[in-house]
């Protein structure tokens, strides 16, 4: 015996709680998979939506804006690399110059320079030798009237030419010898020193290029909590869509409107979120119970005869599809048996039993459960009446089938049998016969 169920039997429900704006359905109606059977107010999570939307625009915007930032912190960090390294050349090459004035400056006329610079005085020297030489020819052939007093200045002036190109040799001869002056000295050791600075200025102006850096790697960070916060923005875009496309409540299967559990204008919680409840009665099985000692005669596959009490007693026909491995509590087993349901006639949850034939046997002596007497095992005794006299006989018991047992040896067809106040007789005993002719024999 048990109950016919149903392999789709659900219970749509809220998933968050909010006002019933609508039920689309009642007891009986036949419903299909994805119907809207109900639906919630959607104000409160439209608003929401609202809201969540216009936060992702937010960090949209916030994204573009530190791609921005990223862009400019790379087009610095360029620009500053390339104008400190160019002003660290720059300076370098003006400090080895300032570098090499000064080591000249310092070390003086070479000895080429010298030479020259004696070579010249020497010439000097012959020159104005050989000037005063001819100035004193011309004085004397003045003075003899040879020449013009105009030759005379030519001769004069070339002389006083020669002294002072002597003269200024002379003098270009000991600067050379003297070597560089003081203030010439420290005016190049000032110099080096100022392109030393400037060297040391430009290269820690290198620093800069850290600093930028390290504004790029700050800019690439605020990408990086940009991007997340947009994809966190559009997360919660797709719950909120989401939240709102749950209002609509829909059947998910193809059934029959059990049950109408909630009215529009109802305020649905999660403690109790039931709206309607949808059986699929296609496929209607039945459940039953069976005892241990006969949970081994069952297998997959078994017809069964299944009589439905609410139907007027009609019988339907199935098949053994699930027998279930575990005892209950009762030590019952669970056999499940699949049943056709043409006409959708069967509903879940109505009462029945099955019969599974396991054996069966052509001709055989049967007698009520009440008569045999004494039973142990397969074995028993009853009463027969032979003659109206009570005569006992010893009986073994084959099939056993609801309350009629199989009488193996003992009885034979046609037998007599008491099945009514057998307790209270012994062998011997006269028994009158009450049963009316043309009444079926228990």
């Amino acid at each position: 015996t048990g109950a016919l169920n149903t392999k789709s039997d659900v219970t749509v429900g809220v998933k968050s709680g909010g006002k019933l704006l609508s039920v689309f359905v009642r007891e009986g109606d036949v419903v299909r998979a994805g119907q809207i059977v109900a639906k919630q107010d959607p104000t409160d999570l439209q608003a929401q939506l609202d809201s969540q939307r216009a936060n992702l625009a937010a960090n949209l915007s916030r994204l573009e804006q530190a791609k921005v930032t990223m862009r400019n912190a790379q087009t610095t960090l360029k620009w500053t690399d390339e104008q400190t390294m160019t002003a660290v050349r720059q300076s370098m090459a003006a400090l080895e110059v300032a570098k090499q004035q000064a080591i000249l400056v310092q070390s003086g006329a070479r000895p080429q320079e010298k030479q020259q610079a004696e070579e010249s005085v020497a010439a000097a020297k012959a020159d104005g030798d050989k000037a005063r030489a001819d100035l004193k020819r011309y004085q004397n052939l003045y003075r003899g009237n040879a020449i013009s007093a105009q030759q005379l200045d030519q001769a004069q002036s070339i002389a006083d030419s020669a002294d002072a190109r002597y003269n200024s040799s002379v003098q270009a001869l000991s600067l050379i010898k003297e070597g560089a002056r003081v203030e010439d000295i420290r005016r190049s050791q000032a110099a080096a020193e100022q392109a030393n600075q400037a060297l040391a200025s430009a290269q820690s102006n290198r620093e800069q290029v850290n600093m930028r850096r390290t504004d790029v790697e700050n800019a690439r960070a605020g990408i990086l909590a940009a991007q997340a916060a947009v994809q966190q923005a559009q997360a919660n875009v797709r719950l909120a869509e989401q939240a709102l496309r749950d209002l609509d409540l829909r059947s998910p299967i193809d059934g029959i409107v059990q049950s109408r559990l909630a009215e529009p204008g109802m305020q649905i919680g999660n403690a109790k979120p039931d709206v309607v409840r949808i059986v699929d009665v296609r496929t209607i099985y039945f459940d039953a119970l069976v005892p241990e000692t006969q949970y081994t005669k069952l297998h997959i596959g078994q017809p069964v005869e299944v009589e439905v009490y609410a139907m007027q007693g009609r019988k339907f026909m199935g098949t053994v599809s699930q027998v279930f491995p575990v005892a209950t509590s009762a030590r019952s087993f669970t056999v499940r048996v699949s049943l056709k349901n043409d006409g959708n006639l069967l509903r879940p949850q109505m009462f029945a039993s099955g019969k599974v034939v396991l054996t069966t046997h052509q001709n055989a002596v049967v007698v009520t459960r009440d008569t045999v007497m004494d039973k142990n095992g397969s074995t028993g005794r009853v009463y027969v009446v032979k003659d109206g006299v009570a005569e006992e006989r010893k009986v073994t018991i084959g099939i056993q089938s609801g309350d009629k047992f199989e009488i193996t040896e003992g009885l034979q067809s046609g037998d007599k049998v008491v099945f009514s106040g057998q307790g209270q007789i012994q062998k011997g005993d006269k028994v009158e016969d009450t049963h009316e002719e043309g009444k079926p024999n228990p």
